[in-house]
């Protein structure tokens, strides 16, 4: 696994582009064309949280509440075309792809959550991008922690209005 690890990064150096789109993309052949790929996803399960909760702590950490003053109008269309595309996207690839129609209303809901991709993605534009640095992260930080508080909410209640989600039988 930490040679994958090292051709990803040499490969991704060779043909420069980020290390977070190389890894996605070796996490997505991993996945998809590896016959033993649970078990290295089983080997990391004890740390897993551990290091998304100081991933998420180091986030919020570097949010400053004076930045969002600046950028209020900013962060707030960010937060309303993302959520327009989602509904409207998810509306959208639904029905496309023939879903039932439960499923094509609710879809763009469970769309919402936001995580550590695009965090991730932000760090990489900041650094592409020095000069739109201070509008960028705070903007993402900021509706990270909004989606991440809202989406798994919006998502389940999605997932029992579409009937996804078997409810229990009160007695």
């Amino acid at each position: 696994a930490a040679g994958s690890v090292f051709v990803c990064c040499g490969v991704s150096m060779l043909l420069h582009v980020t290390y977070l789109l190389a890894a996605m993309v070796m996490g997505m052949v991993v996945v998809n064309l590896a016959r033993h790929h649970r078990r290295p996803f089983h080997a990391i399960e004890g740390i897993e949280r551990p290091a998304m909760v100081l991933f998420f702590v180091l986030a919020g950490a570097s949010l400053q509440f004076a930045a969002l003053a600046r950028i209020g109008w900013i962060g707030a269309a960010y937060v309303v075309f993302r959520i327009v595309g989602r509904l409207v996207g998810g509306y959208a690839g639904a029905r496309l792809s023939g879903a039932p129609p439960a499923l094509q209303r609710w879809m763009g809901l469970a769309l919402m959550p936001q995580a550590g991709v695009a965090l991730g993605m932000a760090l990489v534009a900041s650094e592409r991008f020095p000069d739109l640095r201070p509008t960028i992260l705070p903007v993402t930080i900021a509706a990270t922690v909004l989606f991440e508080l809202s989406g798994p909410l919006l998502t389940r209640l999605a997932l029992v209005h579409a009937g996804e989600v078997a409810t229990e039988r009160r007695r």
